[in-house]
């Protein structure tokens, strides 16, 4: 077959020297959507925290759940310590100002119990200070143990972009796979997990304060339930309904708003030239606008549980005044009104806490919630196995359309080893498509794919890509030397096969106009280098695969004919 230049609306194979992924996701948001039942829907909407616990279980495996478990009752001993060398600390100064003959602890030793001696607060200093140790101790692992989580939960989420459907790749925009990636495993972590664990700690401390003021008076604890429970209740309810409301703006307003300033960075020079950066400005910044007003608002929202529920805690102390005052029993009342406001001061905090914890994991639970953050992974591998090496590459009467537009009718070919065929038609009649399929990237609506003259599936072609190479018709770039953008990994080079992918694309020459050579750093999508060079890369990483068939799209319409005429006469 004769040789022909590459033009615009060309495709070349080569079969010398002629990859895909598998599942579907939403085109919009990239989630699937999953109707729940009535009893869940009534679950999640009355008795949030534990649908929320079990989400967040969901995320969690097995060794990642123990540490959880190990560290929360960390955190909670920790905590009740805290409340114990408090009462300790108090003890201790009474026990040194009041005179030696008022009290006398029968369970200090008597070399302890001399109060003419700072044995005891030597003692005391020395095992607080163990305590907040042990305190440092558990939160550094706590963030080591948040850490690890954000991390797997990114590298599953990446790696179920790599092996995800051709269909997801091209028609979700990158703002979503990159929040699901990079923000939304950190989002679980800070606000969820975090969370979590901070409110059944303060849960805890809670219901010992509680117990404690039962155990003291029982009457205060009801004071306390009729003056508190009626704000919690409200606050919660409006802070939850508030929330549920923010959270959604939040996220799809986030969202845009990279997606925006994505297109703002990537259209410079269309922004400049077009005279349209106001455009770009403008849609980013309502985007943003939206985000912001929302986030602050909630945080805002977030003040709003102390201060109500602080005047109904005054209001309670002014009712144990008006009692006392009233009943004549003053000293005892003394006493019951100093028990409240220890109490209420000790359970108001606590509240305040839980009840803003409870509302940010309410507006981030869709971090939790998505199936693709869970523990159990439904990733679709690449089949295990090696085929063999390829003989021939075929299709047999092969239909493909999108939607009612027929790209492939009836569609017959087979490519051997040698063979060197060009592919020519207008933009937008199914070269590339044709690739695709062939690749295993789209599925054929008829006839069959052929490797070595058996029907293969997508899911099975997989198993050929370590033996194809494919340079796409848009470029593809890291922000890395001109060595790695080549051979796409970080360990040493095969030199021969270096030479000759250097050789054969023109690059030895092109380096030479670099005092870096091959450490020269290719910026994001190659933008400080010409496209004839973006070109001569692309081409370089396929040679340097070594595989024995490569497919190339549109690879010359950059390079001059003298260049494009070298490496046609190379590949045959």
């Amino acid at each position: 077959m004769n040789c022909i230049r590459c033009g615009p609306g060309w495709r070349w194979i080569f079969s010398i020297s002629v990859i895909g992924r598998s599942g579907s996701t939403c085109r919009s948001c990239s989630e699937p959507f999953v109707k729940a039942s009535g009893s869940e829907y009534l679950a999640e909407k009355f008795f949030p925290l534990p649908h929320t616990i079990q989400n967040i279980g969901r995320v969690l495996n097995p060794k990642e759940k123990k540490q959880f478990y190990t560290l929360l009752l960390g955190d909670v001993l920790v905590n009740v310590l805290d409340i114990l060398f408090l009462a300790g600390l108090l003890w201790v100064i009474q026990y040194y100002i009041q005179p030696a003959q008022t009290y006398r602890p029968s369970f200090l030793p008597p070399w302890l119990a001399n109060r003419d001696s700072v044995l005891l607060i030597a003692l005391f200093v020395l095992l607080f200070g163990v305590k907040n140790f042990l305190g440092y101790w558990i939160s550094k692992r706590q963030a080591r143990f948040v850490n690890g989580v954000a991390i797997r939960i990114s590298y599953n989420n990446l790696l179920e972009y790599q092996r995800s459907s051709f269909d997801s790749f091209v028609n979700t925009d990158s703002s979503v796979h990159i929040r699901n990636i990079c923000f939304r495993p950190f989002d679980f972590c800070q606000y969820m997990l975090s969370g979590l664990q901070q409110i059944i700690t303060q849960l805890s401390l809670m219901a010992m304060t509680v117990l404690a003021i039962l155990l003291f008076n029982a009457k205060l604890f009801l004071l306390l339930l009729l003056v508190l429970l009626p704000p919690v209740s409200v606050v919660f309810w409006f802070v939850k309904k508030k929330l549920t409301a923010y959270k959604k703006d939040i996220q799809q307003s986030n969202e845009h708003s990279f997606r925006y300033v994505l297109d703002a960075l990537k259209g410079y020079v269309e922004g400049n030239i077009y005279h349209r950066n106001d455009f770009f400005l403008q849609r980013f910044i309502r985007a943003r606008r939206t985000f912001s007003t929302h986030l602050f608002n909630s945080l805002a929202l977030q003040n709003l549980p102390a201060r109500i529920i602080e005047v109904f805690a005054v209001l309670g102390l002014f009712v144990l005044v008006l009692i006392a005052k009233y009943s004549g029993n003053n000293s005892s009342m003394l006493i019951t009104i100093g028990a409240f406001m220890a109490a209420a001061y000790k359970i108001i905090p606590g509240m305040v806490k839980v009840i803003n914890l409870f509302g940010q994991m309410r507006a981030y639970e869709f971090a939790a919630a998505e199936p693709s953050i869970t523990s159990s992974s439904t990733n679709k591998t690449v089949p295990a196995g090696a085929p063999g090496p390829i003989g021939s590459i075929g299709m047999r009467h092969v239909h493909f359309k999108y939607g009612d537009r027929h790209l492939l009718h009836d569609f017959s070919t087979e490519i051997q080893p040698g063979d060197f065929l060009g592919i020519s038609g207008e933009s937008g009649r199914g070269k590339t498509t044709l690739f695709n399929l062939l690749l295993g990237f789209l599925p054929v609506e008829k006839g069959a794919i052929l490797f070595n003259g058996i029907a293969t599936p997508p899911e099975d072609i997989q198993k050929y890509w370590p033996q194809i190479a494919y340079v796409r018709q848009q470029g593809f770039f890291i922000h890395d030397t001109v060595l790695r953008n080549i051979t796409l990994e970080e360990t040493a080079p095969d030199q021969q096969r270096l030479t000759e992918a250097l050789q054969a694309t023109g690059l030895d020459e092109v380096l030479k106009l670099f005092p870096e050579g091959l450490e020269k750093m290719i910026t994001e999508n190659g933008k400080n280098i010409s496209g004839g060079q973006q070109q001569r890369i692309a081409i370089a990483r396929a040679i340097y695969k070594n595989a024995p068939f490569i497919l190339l799209d549109e690879p010359f319409n950059e390079l001059d004919e003298e260049a494009a005429q070298k490496m046609l006469a190379w590949f045959k």
